[in-house]
């Protein structure tokens, strides 16, 4: 199941990042750790670095497993990603170097590296996976067809994924290596919990894919609806292909109902579940919840329920709808409006 969380920019996603990958690390200080690398985790690293900084949170009991490296490249090498977690995350906390574990691409038998990749993962439970995508859909380096139930195998990288890339090696494609060794998607969708991060309008098309689209191999990342616990953030233009998430028009009671209204444009609806005009009225109201969004908020009250209310406003019958200003009467509508009547009525509240 994803649980989508959509922010205003990406300063505002790596927070939101940080929040969910903190809140597992001090609650079991000898967690496992699913890293991730690229653009998308820096903002969530620099957050994680600063509250150890601050706040003295501990990582020497934490483990970390990265998902992938780049094959052809020396651990030396500036965009190796041993050396770019070592240069955003290791070399700033506590960590232990014995617990850092990252695939390795250096020898002659790169599959037997692979093996002992998966091995080690068999004998640990990662407790939260953090990932990036890439454009085409993909999550690790397991590029669009990757069989789902893939482990730590080598990797010949699309085009599309090298040309993302490219960035990290003075925009020259020809400096981007064209294999890597990457976890498979089994291992990746094994953790116990997983946060993917999103921006830019590049990841717009993957997005959509991941979240609204089939589960399927051509878009790698769509696995992730599979998952019991996922976690997806992204900013507004990561997520501008989203459908908006439909505005409830929630049910207040007289226990919440102060605190609720006591702030900004406010629209109650007072209703009956036995009136007929309040049925044919609700309707209207959902739609212009969703027409209004930002500007007022929408509310109804059950006047059988909490008759209180209705008194305190003088409903003495219904439907009745009412515009609150910081808690204060502003503006009321006795009986049943029409749609063309409320939006004037709402209009004038703006």
């Amino acid at each position: 199941m994803i649980k989508l969380i959509v922010c205003k920019d990406y300063e505002e996603a790596s927070d939101k990042a940080a929040e969910i990958v903190l809140d597992v690390v001090k609650k079991k200080p000898d967690c496992t750790l699913g890293l991730a690398t690229g653009s998308s985790p820096v903002g969530l690293y620099q957050r994680m670095i600063r509250d150890h900084e601050e706040n003295g949170t501990s990582y020497k009991d934490v483990k970390s497993y990265n998902l992938d490296e780049y094959v052809g490249l020396e651990v030396s090498h500036p965009e190796s990603y041993y050396s770019f977690m070592h240069r955003n995350l290791f070399d700033h906390i506590d960590i232990k170097e014995e617990n850092v574990h990252l695939p390795s691409s250096q020898g002659d038998d790169l599959q037997k590296n692979c093996d002992l990749y998966n091995a080690a993962l068999a004998q640990t439970q990662v407790d939260l996976q953090v990932l990036g995508i890439g454009s085409n859909g993909h999550i690790g380096f397991n590029e669009p067809f990757t069989p789902f139930d893939s482990v730590t195998h080598i990797v010949d990288l699309k085009q599309s994924t090298i040309n993302d890339n490219a960035r990290f090696f003075d925009n020259d494609v020809s400096k981007v290596p064209t294999q890597a060794i990457t976890m498979g998607i089994s291992n990746v969708m094994a953790a116990r919990k997983i946060v993917l991060i999103a921006s830019g309008a590049n990841k717009v098309d993957a997005i959509y894919k991941t979240i609204c689209g089939p589960v399927s191999e051509e878009v790698p990342a769509s696995v992730l609806q599979q998952h019991p616990d996922v976690t997806v953030i992204v900013d507004e233009a990561a997520a501008s292909l989203l459908p908006k998430e439909k505005v409830k028009v929630e049910i207040l009671n007289t226990e919440v109902f102060d605190d609720v209204v006591r702030e900004g444009t406010v629209l109650v609806d007072f209703f009956a579940n036995w009136c007929g005009p309040c049925k044919m009225l609700s309707p209207v109201l959902e739609q212009l919840a969703q027409q209004y969004a930002g500007k007022i908020r929408f509310y109804k009250v059950d006047c059988d329920a909490d008759q209180g209310l209705a008194q305190r406003f003088g409903v003495t019958s219904i439907p009745n709808v009412v515009i609150l200003k910081d808690g204060q009467l502003f503006d009321r509508s006795i009986g049943y409006a029409s749609k063309d009547q409320l939006v004037a009525f709402l209009e004038n509240a703006l």
